[in-house]
C-alpha cells in the first residue's frame, strides 16, 4: 500500500518508490494522498521517496515494514 511501482514501456516494473504521508491515515487515503503528490508534483516526491527494486525476491509482509 505505501510503495508505488513505476512501470516501464511494457507496463514491468522498473522501480519502486517508498514513501507515505506524515500523518497516520487510512489504507485508502494514503493511496489518494500519493496519488494526488504524483500528479501535482511528482519531482519533489521522488526526490524524498526512497527507492528500491521492484525485482527483489518476495519477502512476507511482516518483514518488509522497514520503510
Amino acid at each position: 500500500m505505501s510503495n508505488v511501482l513505476e512501470l516501464d514501456e511494457a507496463l514491468e516494473p522498473k522501480m519502486g518508490w517508498c514513501f507515505v504521508p506524515e500523518r497516520s491515515l487510512a489504507v485508502g487515503d494514503v493511496m489518494l494522498a500519493q496519488k494526488i503528490a504524483l500528479e501535482t508534483d511528482e519531482a519533489a516526491v521522488l526526490a524524498i521517496a526512497k527507492p528500491f527494486s521492484p525485482r527483489l525476491p518476495f519477502v512476507p509482509r511482516a518483514v518488509r515494514r522497514a520503510h
